[in-house]
């Protein structure tokens, strides 16, 4: 019996056609959404974004083997049943460290280059020249966490003359860190920080970790940026931080909730930009996170190992 691919995930005519031409012994089928999905019966591998996936829905696809995850994130996935069941579970974390430090890059720019200033200027009209840009040049910038994602970052901004400190679970040496330290000590990175930058994925370890008393271990003035995950933030107490102008400004890309309510409170703050979880994306996403799982397949297949990107179900992650 052939293994029963099932997307749930728009692809395109192209996108499918090479998949089925690729693996001819594979019977693929495509949705949009898993909601268009009327049976699971013999489905063996299921590629998705994971937030879709449900206990429900995995009583219902008994023989599943495998799920593939098109994103770096995979809290919202049933850990307790894939590991009751051994199912194997495997991501596309990697594929967001061009983007994502793009992204990091434009928003330490647009703070220092006063980019904001100058759109306001632009939009009364004023001629404003008083108001003076400064440099990254010199100024420290700390990565919670340090893999792929936060490496490309700390690569990139040592290009601008920064200094870079990673902060992971024991403290070893990640190139191309300037210095690394352990969660344990990660007071002493905070308090060189320029720039804070969260990236690290959603555990219980990392659950409003980032609240006012280390907002306040950071240096005064400083910037944070949350590109990681929003649940790491305590949003009301960021908020008061930032009041006080103890953290001078906070460029989000992730929240608590999402969408954002219309309501909160960050939408209007002056000391605030906010972007809609979008610093992963880019034109190119799918051919980077369809390469993994080709390449996965391939082994699954062959009924091999090794598979790139294996999630850790027991740690989430």
């Amino acid at each position: 019996m052939s293994e029963q691919v099932l997307f749930v995930v728009n692809q395109t005519e192209e996108r499918q056609h090479e998949l089925k031409k690729t693996y001819q012994q594979v019977h693929f089928e495509f949705y949009s959404s898993i909601k268009e999905v009327t049976s699971f019966a013999d489905t063996t591998v299921l590629v998705t974004f994971g937030e879709d996936v449900t206990p429900t829905i995995l009583e219902q696809a008994k023989d599943l083997k495998w799920i593939h995850v098109l994103s770096a994130g995979v809290e919202h996935l049933p850990f307790e049943q894939i590991l009751n069941r051994d199912i194997l579970v495997t991501n596309s974390r990697g594929i967001h460290a061009t983007p994502m430090s793009e992204h990091a890059m434009w928003m330490m720019l647009d703070y220092v280059k006063r980019a904001q200033d100058y759109r306001q200027a632009q939009a009364e009209r004023a001629w404003v020249r008083s108001q003076k840009p400064s440099e990254l040049t010199d100024l420290t910038v700390v990565l919670l966490g340090t893999g792929a994602i936060a490496s490309k970052i700390s690569e990139r901004a040592a290009v601008f003359g920064m200094k870079t400190i990673g902060v992971n679970t024991d403290g070893r040496p990640v190139h191309p860190f300037d210095d690394v330290v352990s969660m344990r000590e990660w007071e002493l990175a905070l308090k060189q920080a320029d720039f804070l930058i969260n990236v690290l994925p959603a555990t219980e370890q990392t659950k409003k970790i980032l609240n006012e008393d280390a907002f306040r271990l950071v240096k005064q003035g400083a910037v944070f940026i949350n590109l990681g995950r929003g649940n790491a933030v305590v949003e009301h107490e960021l908020i008061r931080v930032l009041d006080n102008k103890h953290i001078d400004h906070a460029y989000l890309d992730v929240f608590n909730e999402e969408p954002l309510s219309s309501d909160s409170p960050l939408w209007g703050h002056h000391s605030v930009t906010i972007t809609p979880h979008i610093s992963a994306s880019t034109s190119f996403y799918m051919e980077r996170a369809l390469k993994i799982f080709n390449e996965n397949l391939s082994l699954f297949i062959e009924g091999k190992e090794n598979f790139i990107n294996e999630v850790h179900s027991k740690k989430g992650y």
